[in-house]
């Protein structure tokens, strides 16, 4: 029988965890498995842990609290792997999202019959209210799609699942280099594939995220897609050559701005989704640009770090 372990890290958002937990009492449990669930909880104050006492019993799958000290991503990640290692697969979800019902069993069913180290699912966004629903039809929050079981050379921890017995043999981690910049995961898959790993896309593995009003402004967008930016270069530069890092950021560069160009011209048709594309890959080309020469954005930084 597969052990699978549904892992989600989380710091300081025990309400939205809450909300994960319950959306896996409808979760289907893929035929010859068994389910289990792991809470990474990456805060000192360990604020998740009432929440996982609370819910404890109320699940159909068994629940294990564990707290991470170390702070940073890479961390909570790693110990998840380290908690999973005894599973055969370990799925990633984020604790601001929910599942539908077949998400684990349309993971589990490409894993099986593709043997990829890592299968990666979609997510969907949806906003808290009617009025903002356009902000998902531009750049800052779509999500690119692909074919069901298509070959896919990275992903995110958001909605993915990984074969643990094929990723001891590669022996990778997330890089502790990357502990506050954001990009960890990026770089994690990136070596999975460098290594001879497999990755492949379920297109049906559904995941939901609401996508608060704090986050439906100008600044906050154009903020992450700069952070974007600076993300994609540090992955190049902690696995290439100089030279080819500086190459990348100027093709790369030079071509979003031209793209956020022609987006900005077409906004006398598409209104303000094209304006909000174009700023959107104006942002993203500055990250660019200026993560070559070192400029960083910390984003998960804690107060006591900075």
């Amino acid at each position: 029988m597969d052990v699978i372990t549904v892992c989600a890290c989380t710091y300081r958002r025990p309400d939205l965890l809450l909300e994960l937990l319950h959306s896996f009492n409808s979760l289907k449990t893929p035929t010859g498995t068994e389910v289990r669930v792991c809470i990474i909880d990456n805060d000192i104050d360990t604020s998740a842990q009432a929440v996982v006492s609370a819910i404890s019993g109320n699940l159909p799958f068994s629940i294990k609290y564990v707290h991470e000290k170390q702070p940073g991503i890479p961390s909570a990640r790693n110990r998840a792997l380290a908690e999973s290692s005894d599973s055969h697969y370990l799925v990633f979800v984020d604790d601001d999202e929910t599942v539908d019902p077949d998400w684990l069993v349309e993971l589990y069913e490409v894993a099986s019959d593709t043997s990829a180290v890592f299968v990666q699912g979609p997510v969907e966004m949806t906003v808290e209210e009617p009025t903002d629903s356009w902000w998902l039809d531009t750049i800052f929050f779509q999500q690119k799609v692909y074919p069901d079981r298509s070959v896919r050379k990275e992903s995110w921890s958001n909605n993915v699942m990984l074969n643990m017995n094929l990723l001891a043999q590669l022996d990778c981690q997330f890089d502790d280099q990357l502990r506050y910049d954001g990009g960890s995961d990026t770089l994690f898959f990136q070596d999975i594939v460098r290594k001879g790993g497999t990755g492949r896309y379920s297109a049906k593995a559904r995941v939901f995220e609401v996508q608060p009003k704090s986050r439906l402004n100008w600044r906050w967008a154009l903020q992450r897609q700069f952070r974007f930016g600076i993300t994609r270069v540090n992955t190049l530069k902690l696995r290439h050559p100089a030279i080819k890092t500086y190459a990348y950021c100027f093709v790369r560069g030079v071509g979003m701005l031209a793209w956020g160009t022609g987006n900005l011209m077409l906004a006398i048709i598409r209104g303000k989704r094209g304006i909000a594309d174009g700023m959107a890959y104006f942002a993203r080309a500055s990250g660019v640009f200026l993560g070559a020469f070192g400029v960083r954005r910390l984003e998960y930084a804690r107060k006591s770090t900075l």
